[in-house]
């Protein structure tokens, strides 16, 4: 699905799922989040976005917005972080061995000396390859 950063189509959405037009509710916003990104959060997840803004039971459309605008950044980060990782995959294996990575990097970066010992900080587990955890971690992304 698309990311939707557009302003007036995160307001008509509030707007659709809004009752009272000024608040979406828990359930609501659920509703609404599925309407903009494809995705439901859990309950919990919810819960814990109404909790961490101080919103109450209520979030009103400007929260919402900025919500959604964020998450949406997020999104895109995601999907460039996993463009990369299957560029570096070249085993397509869902993890990169440690002869992938010097390739790639080398690749990308023939004069860098370095390589080595960035492996070695992104395998965060030491088993010899970087998972999607450690090449997060590596990106400083949580």
């Amino acid at each position: 699905m698309a990311l939707v950063t557009d302003p007036e189509r995160i307001r008509s959405v509030f707007l659709k799922y809004s009752t009272d037009s000024t608040h979406l509710t828990r359930q609501q916003y659920k509703l609404a989040s599925l309407a903009i990104s494809g995705y439901k959060p859990s309950k919990s997840m919810v819960e814990r976005l109404y909790r961490d803004l101080e919103v109450g039971d209520a979030m009103d459309i400007q929260t919402f917005s900025s919500v959604q605008l964020e998450q949406a950044k997020l999104r895109s980060t995601s999907e460039t972080l996993k463009q990369i990782f299957q560029t570096f995959d070249w085993s397509c294996n869902g993890f990169i061995s440690k002869s992938d990575f010097l390739r790639a990097v080398n690749d990308v970066m023939p004069n860098f000396s370095g390589a080595e010992n960035l492996f070695e900080k992104a395998d965060w587990d030491m088993d010899g390859r970087i998972s999607w955890r450690d090449f997060v971690s590596l990106m400083g992304v949580s």
